[in-house]
């Protein structure tokens, strides 16, 4: 078996039966303009071999990437979680033989088994587990893998031959939301029980091969606590039966195996090749945070039309959805005397407003609130971005231009209470629902990357079949007839 890292969670593999694309993000930037495979790499699209599996892991950003999808081959067999925007997407592209596939699911090319393997967090998402007659390689992507999980994929394998780990307790919101930048220990060392137990003949650390660049950059020295170098050392640590078989794999590296032998191509990729490795820009250091926000208006909108927008939209549109559903969604709000101020960023200025739930007739009311309790800033031109449905929530909360806390409480004579963590949500949150924003610029994605020939599409020709086998599928060869 081989494995060609693409980069980050971008793989290709090729077992003895088949060869299969798993996660394509084949262009950078990606994620709506803020993160960068790193090391820097460069995808020469011309090259990418045929396939006959293409598998989607989840619908994150940085492993569901519309123009790379919309580039690629339509016919192919695709397999993805039960997710229904990942398959409405899809099939908005082209594709049209889509395999939805709940935990631990099967599927049968030639001698080659491939296992969805489950993941606690439920976007839906899993990792996967190839098999062939050379090996077994479990690429875990970013799934939190229960011990549940594990012991399920040792009493089908009796040996993980090669582990593409999940290893990086990230810490990419914790800045915007006031929660901990202290080293993640407890994270950390779940990561390192779960490779101890499934004791690996061989690891590589997976995913997480990204930066964040222009004006989300300083979330790389925040978002990264553990080093690749110092991870690849933990393990040796933690499994010293490993030996040398840890693995950093870089973009365009291949890691080829079989019956326990492992070979490192490096840079022998012949359609990915690595341009640049700048690592020191990624060290953890959260005590260098600046605490600045700044609008670098990166999409470049117009001034005056992005002021007139967000005014008209925090000082009507917004107090009058708010009073609207003070009986359903701002319930908890008015029973803690929230009084919520919101201060957006401009490229050369910023404005504040603060909105008292506690009065009848909720209004945008300028300037500082010294009652305030629940605080969120946001750059303009991402708050725009919102109103336009042109950008979304990771942009904004994953690319750093988006920061909130609360402190919300009521003083009693017999001490303070407060509400429940997460009871009380951001308004902005409620006015511009995640999942309504995200399908939209999913769809608008597909208007521009999906049009017919636009993005030089590859194309060809359907040659299989799946058949579902009891809880098995099984990819089947049609007839040549020519």
């Amino acid at each position: 078996m081989e494995i060609h890292m693409i980069g980050h969670a971008s793989i290709f593999v090729e077992t003895q039966d088949c060869k299969i694309l798993m996660d394509p993000v084949l262009w950078d930037p990606h994620a709506e303009g803020i993160e960068d495979i790193f090391p820097k790499r460069e995808v020469i699209h011309e090259r990418i071999p045929e396939f006959d599996l293409l598998i989607i892991s989840h619908q994150h950003l940085d492993h569901f990437d519309i123009r790379s999808l919309a580039y690629l081959p339509k016919t192919v067999d695709v397999l993805i979680p039960k997710d229904k925007l990942l398959e409405t997407c899809l099939r908005k592209l082209g594709y049209s033989q889509i395999y939805p596939l709940g935990d631990f699911s099967e599927v049968k090319v030639g001698s080659t088994s491939i296992l969805t393997t489950r993941s606690e967090n439920r976007v839906p998402e899993y990792g996967v587990v190839f098999a062939d007659q050379s090996g077994v390689f479990w690429n875990q992507v970013d799934s939190d893998v229960s011990p549940d999980t594990i012991r399920f994929v040792k009493s089908r394998y009796r040996h993980v031959d090669f582990l593409l780990a999940t290893w990086q307790p990230m810490l990419e919101t914790n800045y915007q939301s006031n929660r901990s930048l202290s080293f993640p220990y407890s994270v950390y060392n779940k990561l390192l029980g779960n490779i101890s137990v499934i004791r690996p003949k061989a690891i590589a650390p997976g995913a997480n091969g990204f930066k964040f660049i222009n004006g989300s950059s300083w979330l790389n020295q925040i978002a990264f606590p553990v080093t690749r170098e110092q991870f690849c050392e933990d393990v040796k640590m933690v499994c010293p039966e490993i030996g040398e078989n840890v693995f950093a794999l870089d973009p365009g590296d291949i890691l080829a195996f079989k019956n326990g032998e492992f070979s490192l191509l490096s840079e022998m990729c012949q359609f990915v090749k690595k341009v640049e490795d700048d690592r020191e820009s990624l060290d953890f250091s959260p005590v260098k945070v600046e605490g600045s926000l700044i609008d670098d208006n990166p999409d470049n909108y117009n001034l005056d039309e992005m002021r007139e927008a967000i005014e008209e939209e925090v000082c009507f549109n917004l107090p009058k959805f708010i009073i609207g559903k003070k009986d359903s969604l701002f319930l908890e709000h008015c029973r803690w005397n929230v009084i919520y101020q919101l201060e957006i960023v401009f490229p050369n200025s910023s404005r504040k407003w603060s909105f008292d739930f506690l009065e009848e007739n909720i209004q945008a009311r300028s300037g500082r609130n010294p009652f305030a309790n629940f605080f969120t800033t946001i750059t303009a031109s991402s708050f725009y971005g919102l109103l336009k449905r042109v950008k979304g929530w990771d942009s904004a909360h994953m690319g750093g231009y988006y920061r909130s806390f609360n402190k919300i409480y009521i003083a009693t004579p017999h001490g303070i209470i407060k509400p429940a963590e997460s009871k009380i949500e951001d308004p902005l949150d409620l006015r511009f629902p995640y999942k309504d924003i995200f399908e939209t610029i999913r769809q608008r994605e597909i208007e521009k990357w999906g049009q017919p020939n636009g993005n030089g599409s590859i194309s060809n020709a359907s040659k299989t079949l799946m058949m579902k086998i009891g809880n098995t599928l099984v990819r089947l060869v049609k007839e040549n007839k020519n």
